[in-house]
C-alpha cells in the first residue's frame, strides 16, 4: 500500500537534477515518516532569482523649477513610470540667449483659404508738372468804344484766315492823339496814312466806322502781315447852324483811327 506522501513524490516531475536527491520513501504501513533535521536536498540550486525593487515612480510635480539647468539632474533609469502624464517631461537644457525677433510678413492672404499674393510695393508717384496759365493779353489801354471797333476788325481778319491781333498801348496812344486832333479840326478824318487808317463823322458809332474802313481801306484791314493794332477815338462839338454872333446848334464830331503795326 502506498502512503499519500509517497504517491505525491512518485507523481512529482523529475526535471531538475536536484530533485533526484530526494529519497523515495516506501512503506507498507499507514504511518507517516519521522521528521528529520537533515536537509532533503543535497545540492542547492545555482539559479538566482532577482527580486524586483519596489522603488515607487517619481510623481511629477506641477510646480516648474525656478530656472532651467544646463546640467542633467540624474542618470537615466530603465524603470518605467506607472502611468503616462500629459505634461511635458523634457526640461530645456539651456536658456535662450536672445529674445525672439518678429518681422512683418511680406505676404498676406487675399481671402481665407485663397492664394497668397505679394504685398504691393509702394511706389513714388512721378512729380506732377503744372503748366502755368498763359499770360493775360497785353491791355492796349483802349476804352469800351475803342475795344468795340478793335473786336470788329479782329473778327473780320480771322474770318479771312488771319491770326488774332495783338494789342499795343503805344499804338493806342498814337491813334487817340490823331483822332482827337482830327475831331477838333474836322480835317483829314478819312485819310489813310501808311498803316494808319481812319473814319469820322457826326455822331459816328464804332459799327459805322468799321463799315467805312472796310469800304475805304479794306486791303489794310485784311492784311495778315499786320499783327498788332491800337484803336483811338476822339470827339468834339461841331456847330451845325452858325450865325454872325455865334452858333444856334451843335453836334458831336466823332473820329476813329486804327493804327496797325
Amino acid at each position: 500500500m502506498i502512503t499519500p506522501i509517497s504517491w505525491i513524490l512518485l507523481h512529482q516531475p523529475q526535471n531538475d537534477p536536484a530533485d533526484a536527491s530526494i529519497p523515495m520513501v516506501t512503506r507498507t504501513d499507514d504511518t507517516y515518516p519521522t521528521p528529520t533535521t537533515k536537509a532533503a536536498v543535497a545540492t542547492p540550486s545555482t539559479r538566482a532569482t532577482t527580486t524586483p525593487t519596489a522603488t515607487p515612480p517619481v510623481t511629477p510635480t506641477t510646480t516648474p523649477t525656478a530656472a532651467p539647468s544646463a546640467t542633467p539632474t540624474g542618470s537615466p533609469t530603465n524603470i518605467p513610470t506607472d502611468a503616462p502624464t500629459r505634461e511635458s517631461t523634457t526640461v530645456p537644457t539651456s536658456a535662450p540667449t536672445s529674445a525672439p525677433t518678429s518681422t512683418d510678413p511680406t505676404t498676406a492672404p487675399t481671402s481665407p483659404g485663397g492664394t497668397v499674393t505679394s504685398k504691393p510695393t509702394p511706389t513714388t508717384p512721378p512729380p506732377t508738372t503744372t503748366t502755368p496759365p498763359p499770360p493775360p493779353p497785353v491791355d492796349g489801354g483802349m476804352d469800351a468804344n475803342e475795344k468795340q471797333l478793335f473786336d470788329l476788325i479782329d473778327n473780320a481778319r480771322v474770318n479771312n484766315g488771319c491770326g488774332r491781333l495783338l494789342q499795343d498801348p503805344s499804338l493806342t496812344n498814337s491813334a487817340e492823339a490823331t483822332a482827337g486832333s482830327r475831331a477838333k479840326t474836322g480835317s483829314g478824318m478819312n485819310d489813310p496814312s501808311g498803316s494808319q487808317i481812319g473814319a469820322g463823322g457826326d455822331k459816328m458809332t464804332a459799327q459805322q466806322a468799321y463799315n467805312n474802313l472796310m469800304s475805304n481801306s479794306r486791303s489794310t484791314v485784311l492784311n495778315c502781315g499786320l499783327t498788332t493794332l491800337g484803336v483811338g477815338f476822339g470827339t468834339a462839338q461841331r456847330c451845325t447852324i452858325p450865325i454872325i454872333i455865334g452858333c444856334l446848334g451843335y453836334t458831336d464830331r466823332n473820329v476813329w483811327v486804327a493804327n496797325f503795326s
